[in-house]
Parts: structure tokens; sequence; C-alpha cells
């Protein structure tokens, strides 16, 4: 009999900050802040991730996308006061639709087209901000997310220019295999085995669609959940693949989303697929449409 993981509490997630700090209590403190919501693209091969680093790691040089984003506001003469994506994406991993709201003291803000202009001039050529849209200050891009879906990209051949945003596996991949260990992610499941958890996090996640589809010489993954767990998608990724490749069995996923070890743990997690291939591809809110065809992002011909 199966010994049970106990690496993570059941006991769901840490409450999250408090609304005062996070967004004005009140009228009067909303007046003072403008609001935005940004729509952001980054290559994270040269970042951290997301997340703004402490003092040191700034001073050490270490690149974060929320980091370079308040440092040109800054050296623009604006005030952050908040700046929050819809969640942290991991060192190395692409996103082609990340989503921030941003507060500035609204004395002197700029107006949203003067913030697209900064952005546009300052910003550095990985890191892009797509759109900014004034917004309520009630916005927030996390909490209010409804899913979020993340592409990963395989490529079959060696390729000369798309080596940074995928992943080329030399050996032949069953399709069939691919896809039914793909699919077995699908559904509300403890993932335990399948995420680096931290203290008192919930592993459920509610997994509503894993797509598969070819393009070229690419296999395309798309998974859409209502949220993620850190290096969740990538040991997703490695799990199918392992399988795809004729080393595992889809039935060895489901044992392990059902009833995952800590010997699981370290096994999904030695094969987590590299970052390169992984985009943060698109979050969704109320009132967006269904998100729409599988394509790449990269082609490979």
């Amino acid at each position: 009999m199966r010994k049970p993981f106990q690496g993570a509490s059941r006991k769901g997630f840490p409450p999250p900050p408090r609304a005062a700090q996070i967004h004005p209590r009140g009228p009067n403190q909303a007046q003072n802040i403008a609001a935005f919501r940004l729509l952001i693209e980054y290559d994270g091969g040269r970042f951290a991730g997301w997340q703004k680093q402490g003092p040191k790691q700034t001073a050490a040089g270490v690149r974060t996308v929320a980091g370079i984003i308040e440092k040109i506001l800054h050296d623009a003469g604006h005030e952050t006061l908040v700046l929050m994506g819809s969640g942290r994406t991991d060192a190395g991993v692409h996103a082609l639709g990340q989503v921030a709201h941003l507060h500035l003291a609204a004395k002197h803000a700029p107006k949203a087209h003067e913030l697209q202009r900064l952005f546009n001039d300052a910003l550095p050529h990985d890191l892009a901000v797509r759109e900014v849209r004034v917004c309520s200050a009630a916005f927030h891009a996390r909490h209010d997310a409804m899913e979020r879906s993340y592409l990963y990209q395989l490529s079959c051949r060696r390729s000369a220019f798309a080596k940074p945003y995928v992943w080329w596996v030399k050996r032949p991949l069953d399709l069939r295999a691919l896809k039914a260990a793909w699919g077995a992610f699908q559904g509300n499941h403890e993932f335990t085995a399948f995420a680096d958890l931290e203290a008192g996090e919930d592993p459920r996640v509610q997994v509503r669609a894993c797509e598969v589809a070819e393009s070229g010489s690419l296999i395309l993954l798309r998974v859409t959940a209502t949220h993620f767990l850190r290096s969740q998608v990538r040991r997703m990724v490695g799990a199918t693949v392992f399988c795809g490749l004729g080393d595992g069995d889809p039935a060895r996923i489901l044992e392990d989303l059902k009833s995952p070890t800590e010997a699981a743990n370290l096994h999904w997690g030695k094969l987590a697929a590299p970052a390169a291939g992984l985009f943060l591809e698109r979050v969704r809110y109320s009132g967006d449409p269904e998100t729409g065809v599988l394509n790449p992002i990269i082609p490979v011909h």
C-alpha cells in the first residue's frame, strides 16, 4: 500500500493580503489613485520570473519583469503604489498575455496613451506592454481572473531559429500515448506529485481543458485551469513526454494524482520540462470571449 505524501496541507491557500494592502478603502483613497490594466508579453529567457526581487538580488543584477517595469516608472518620475500580475511565472518562462493591475499616485499621473508611449520607448527589447487601459481601482489581476491558459511547444526537429521557444524532443513521440497522458490531467485533481508546494498551499487544481494539436514540426500542448501551482505545468509536460516516448504509462499519472507519494514528487520533479517551450498564453476575465484555436506562437515548419 502506498504511503500518502504529506507535502502540503489540505486546509487551503494562505489567506490573501488584506484589501487595504492591495486596494484603497473608501472613495477618498480611490481618488488618490490612477488605476491601469496592462497586457504584457515577454521573452522569459533572461528573466528570473515575474516577481520583483529583494534589494540584494536587485543589486546583483537579477532581472524580473515587475522590477523592470517599476524602474521605468520610477525613472520617469511616477510613484508606483501597486503593480501586481495575474500570477508569478517561473524563471525562463515566457508570456504572451500576462495581465497586471497598476496603481500610480494620481497626482501628475500620466494618461493611458502617455503611459503606453513611455513603455514603448523605455522597455528593453525582450519586454513589451501590448496594451494600457484605464480601469477601476477595484480591478485585481489575480483575484478577478476566471482562468489561465498555458501553451507548451514541443519540436520534432532541430530548429536554427526557435531553440529558445521550444523543447526539441530528439526521439519519436507516440501521439496517441501523448494525448492519453496529457488528457489524464483534466479534471479536479490533487497535484502534490506534480508541483513545488509552499507550506499550507492547497494542492487541488481544477484543470478545465487539456488540448493537443500538431502544427508543422511542432506538437502543441495547451492547459487551461482556474490557477496553477509552482512548476505544475512543466512537470505535467515532462510526464506527458515521458509517456509519449514509451518510457511511462498514463495510468501512472492517474495513480499519482489520486494517491501522491514523496517518491512520485521526486520522480516527476526530475522529469520537468525545460522552461524554454512554455508560454503564459492568456488570462481570461468575466466578459472575455472563449480562448480561440490552438496555434503556435513561434512556428517551426
